[in-house]
């Protein structure tokens, strides 16, 4: 074990020595792309467009705490999980750099480090860590829908589209992956493919400004400018301000 991350261990044990309220599990969504969720997308939102579902959409929450002692260790993912649901990147990575140090075939912790390396931009980055958790659990959908954002943020939306693709073939009701699809199709140029992801997007989740703001998006493009800007003031009665 890493001397510094068993003195760690040691500090945490010392003084999470208190029972712990259980901890409310987090959507399975990603969180889009935004400014996020978001799924959102993570993605993760934050997570739609570049957008913000609920914070903690990308990302899988630790096991919740039992009434009775937690270990270190769980006391670590579960601070690493609040840190990425108040959006404080830099202490995610450092306590997820800690907990991959002492179980490297975490693909959750993977997950949600790529996560919170994609919030900073670091999307290469991002996208190997989405890749090793993929390699270890095949059938994670939220990572390919996480990876599909790192790669349409490097402006390569046909890889995006694979990975949405691969995350709905695993999940078919993800609202977040088909929103994200959604936004790459309009990014190629593919409107109608887009229109039918949007719709279903918000036919899953009519309560998400992004999706509204999306669609809006595509209208534009396909030159409805009245659905446009239904959507748009839809969008805003969500409480979407950009």
């Amino acid at each position: 074990m890493n001397e510094n991350f068993s003195s760690f261990l040691l500090l945490l044990a010392l003084v999470t020595s208190i029972t712990l309220p259980a901890v409310a599990a987090a959507s399975d969504e990603t969180k889009s792309s935004q400014p996020l969720l978001t799924q959102t997308a993570a993605v993760p939102s934050k997570s739609g467009t570049n957008s913000p579902p609920p914070a903690n959409s990308g990302t899988i929450p630790p096991p919740p705490a039992t009434p009775a002692l937690i270990s270190a260790l769980d006391a670590t993912l579960i601070s690493a999980q609040a840190a990425i649901d108040s959006g404080d990147w830099t202490k995610a990575l450092e306590l997820y750099n800690l907990i991959l140090d002492e179980t490297p075939a975490n693909w959750e912790a993977l997950n949600n480090r790529g996560y919170a390396l994609h919030e900073t931009h670091e999307y290469t980055r991002a996208i190997k860590d989405f890749d090793r958790a993929i390699e270890l659990k095949p059938d994670y959908g939220i990572a390919f829908n996480n990876r599909g954002r790192s790669w349409r943020h490097l402006g390569n939306d046909q890889k995006a589209i694979e990975d949405f693709s691969q995350a709905l073939k695993i999940n078919a009701k993800s609202a977040h992956a088909l929103n994200n699809r959604g936004r790459s199709f309009t990014n190629i140029g593919a409107y109608k493919q887009a229109s039918r992801d949007f719709n279903a997007a918000i036919k899953l989740d009519d309560k998400n400004a992004n999706f509204y703001w999306n669609r809006a998006q595509n209208f534009e493009k396909l030159g409805n400018k009245g659905a446009a800007a239904k959507d748009l003031a839809r969008a805003k009665e969500l409480g979407l301000t950009q």
